[in-house]
């Protein structure tokens, strides 16, 4: 089967690691779904838009792929089942995981009166 770069659509000899007309690493596919790469690391955070009560579990849910009506489900069955200790476990998560950062407005010098 030939194969093709995917930076400038060169054709490649079987075997090659970079593409000879443009140079980009050649990858070769995985099965569908596969990512050779993995996302770089990023600490837990409450995101700001999208949470109900403090994020707690919306930033749980981003960080580890889930979905957030889940954890949301089983944090509130689990709040019931275990009453003082994750209520405890979730406000020390409220005080100890940081908010996300806000972004400010960008700054501009235009002068717009004119």
């Amino acid at each position: 089967m030939a194969s093709y770069c995917a930076g400038c659509g060169a054709s490649l000899p079987g075997g090659a690691n970079f593409c000879s007309t443009c140079g980009k690493a050649v990858i070769e596919p995985g099965p569908v779904g596969y990512s050779q790469t993995r996302a770089p690391f990023s600490p837990l955070v409450r995101p700001i838009t999208g949470r109900k009560v403090a994020g707690v579990c919306l930033g749980l849910a981003n960080q580890f792929g889930w979905d957030v009506t889940l954890i949301r489900v089983i944090t509130a069955i689990l709040g019931i089942f275990t009453f003082p200790i994750l209520v405890l476990v979730y406000l020390l998560m409220w005080v100890i995981v940081p908010e996300e950062p806000r972004t400010a407005p960008p700054v501009t010098t235009l002068n717009t009166t004119t």
